[in-house]
């Protein structure tokens, strides 16, 4: 598939100059847009689309020339909102933390980081503050990153330990005061998967490295969930000449209980988690089959019994890299070439338990976006994060999307503050790797809704949308 897909780089590079070349040059601050630039139904694989998605109240994006990516979002108290992810300014990335209010005013920033690398991939709320995981270099090196701030973004503390990533965190332990910070490290075996479990202060309880499971090279976490014993579900991936989608189950000390891989001749891999029926656990990512790149959901039972798995997509890359779980089944975002409003756009999909689908849809302007967590608002909407080169971007902005109810929610101020340990990164999940990692006018018109076999597309921007996701994901998902 890889080399296919390369086979149309002469073609797509020259379709997405021509498209890079139509955009402008705003460097202005938190703008903000009206209604997208279209928004296009999509059916999953074995299912069909029933109720209306949810129509969009706004969206905004955040950043200047440069890249500017949200990848993981918490809410808070207030009703508002943190973001945390990165921002690039002359080949300098920073960790980039940002509170927003309900309507997406921005209350403060904060930029974090030294010489070289620094991403943050996570954000959980304390009962003090936010804890952050990341990654950074800036011991000459990847490091897993770990940073508290107060509730006004004051640093309390900062600190890298290890050799590798974090790629997730999520709360847990039996009494909810303990948290895991889940990635990849490197040992005398290779690459492998990592758990660090720390107290609401920081201090760490217990770290475990996890091997390659049998017959595979190296693994690595880009998910976690905590279940019910005060023990972690875990996600990623295992390698050999492919990738396998790779599920554990640890116990409150780590102690694995058990250990999944699943896949075929393609890759796949596993980039969120969420709570399941019955203390089981759904995991969210992508399956490769026939030369199509599907979002692909697992779920499995507490005992590690595969429950059921679905395929939603299209017959072009759909892949998922969140997952959260809603009244009544799940919601999954990911991103999408298939009946594309621009050349790629954010995919959400909303389930019912057993993954049979109740609505599905993209969203997106003209050029390139992608979010990647959700979290659920007061009033039972949802608020997707993510990175844009539309809305008047300058450059890749961060993107906020707010979608109105869809009447399945009970919209309480319960709902879920976070976003149970999915994984995120530039690309639609967690840069686990050692790599490093124009803007298009808003004023498309929105497209009607079809199903996907109504979208042809053109050849060439096909092919640059296709080279682009596939460069993009090469650089940031090894």
């Amino acid at each position: 598939m890889r080399r296919a897909t390369l086979f149309v780089l002469a073609l797509a590079v020259a379709a997405a100059s021509a498209v890079a070349a139509a955009g402008g040059h705003a460097h202005v601050h938190d703008r903000e847009s009206g209604p997208s630039g279209g928004a296009s139904a999509l059916v999953a694989s074995g299912a069909q689309t029933d109720d209306a998605a949810p129509p969009e109240r706004w969206n905004r994006t955040y950043g200047d020339a440069g890249e500017d990516t949200f990848a993981d979002v918490v809410r808070t108290e207030d009703g508002g909102f943190v973001l945390a992810g990165w921002t690039e300014r002359g080949g300098d990335r920073d960790g980039w933390v940002v509170k927003v209010d309900a309507s997406g005013d921005r209350q403060w920033t904060r930029t974090i980081g030294e010489s070289g690398t620094d991403r943050l991939y996570g954000v959980v709320r304390t009962d003090s503050g936010f804890l952050l995981a990341g990654r950074s270099d800036r011991d000459g090196g990847a490091r897993g990153w770990m940073l508290s701030l107060a509730p006004d973004g004051t640093t309390r503390a900062d600190r890298t330990l290890g050799t590798g990533a974090f790629t997730a965190i999520a709360s847990g332990g039996s009494d909810g005061e303990r948290y895991a910070f889940a990635g990849w490290t490197r040992t005398d075996a290779g690459v492998g998967g990592w758990l660090v479990a720390v107290d609401a202060r920081g201090n760490e309880e217990w770290e475990r490295a996890y091997s390659a499971p049998d017959g595979y090279s190296s693994a690595r976490l880009k998910a976690v969930a905590p279940a019910p014993d005060g023990g972690y579900f875990l996600g990623g991936d295992a390698s050999r000449d492919d990738s396998d989608a790779w599920a554990l189950r640890v116990g409150p000390d780590g102690e694995p209980a058990w250990n999944r891989t699943r896949g075929g001749p393609g890759q796949e891999a596993i980039w969120a988690a969420t709570r399941g029926q019955n203390s089981g656990v759904v995991l969210a990512g992508e399956t490769e089959r026939g030369g199509a790149l599907d979002g692909w959901v697992l779920a499995y039972a507490a005992d590690g019994s595969l429950a059921w798995s679905q395929r939603y997509g299209g017959p072009e890359r759909d892949w998922l890299d969140s997952a959260m779980a809603v009244d009544g089944g799940y919601l999954f975002t990911g991103g999408t070439l298939t009946g594309r409003v621009g050349s790629a756009d954010g995919f959400v999909v909303k389930t019912a338990d057993d993954g049979s689908v109740r609505w599905n849809r993209s969203y997106g302007s003209s050029a390139w976006d992608k979010p990647w967590p959700a979290v659920e608002t007061r009033d039972g909407g949802y608020l997707l994060a993510g990175r844009t080169e539309g809305f008047g971007a300058s450059g890749k902005d961060g993107w906020l999307l707010r979608l109105d109810s869809d009447g399945q929610s009970a919209g309480t101020d319960t709902a879920s503050d976070e976003t149970d340990g999915q994984s995120t990164t530039d690309a639609g999940g967690n840069d686990a790797g050692d790599g490093d990692g124009g803007e298009s006018t808003s004023t498309a018109t929105p497209s009607a809704a079809g199903r996907l076999a109504d979208y042809t597309g053109v050849l060439g921007v096909a092919a640059a949308g296709v080279v682009a996701v596939l460069i993009w994901r090469r650089r940031y998902r090894k």
